[in-house]
């Protein structure tokens, strides 16, 4: 069983590093890694996998668009410091801030029910855990990053 999984694992990183030879993108190379790093800390199956990924993306595209709907486009509104915020900006950005935790709220309610039916409840709830694990992770090393240039 482990040995189908590691070879699964195996066979999507070997697939998405060749294409990003091909490409060079960032974003997709962040991606693969994240699939991979959340593949081997849930122990999903191929058959779990393969159930799971596109409800994950679904979620992550419908938080995105939430998210930008309510916190707007940023070339249209490019952030201020606080301190040169009317009172009036600063809050409309609290309500906004309200409004897309409560957004990310609805969205991990409605798919967390999704994420039930594929998986079992242990590793949904180990999916939360292991989300911020790897953001941690990827901050440290853009961290570490930074401090070699």
């Amino acid at each position: 069983m482990k040995t189908r999984i590691l070879i699964t694992l195996g066979l999507i990183l070997t697939l998405l590093s060749t294409n990003f030879a091909q490409k060079g993108d960032r974003k997709e190379e962040k991606k693969a890694q994240k699939i991979a790093f959340i593949t081997e800390r849930l122990a999903l199956t191929p058959e779990e996998s393969k159930a799971f990924w596109p409800v994950y993306d679904q979620r992550n595209e419908e938080r995105k668009a939430a998210l930008k709907t309510i916190r707007g486009d940023r070339k249209e509104n490019p952030r201020k410091k606080l301190e040169e915020m009317s009172d009036a900006e600063v809050k409309i950005l609290l309500d906004n801030m309200i409004k897309a935790k409560q957004a990310e709220l609805d969205i991990q309610k409605k798919y967390n029910d999704k994420f039930l039916a594929i998986l079992p409840s242990k590793k949904v709830a180990k999916l939360y855990h292991v989300e911020r694990e790897f953001k941690k992770q990827r901050k440290t090393q853009r961290q570490n990053n930074q401090g070699k240039r």
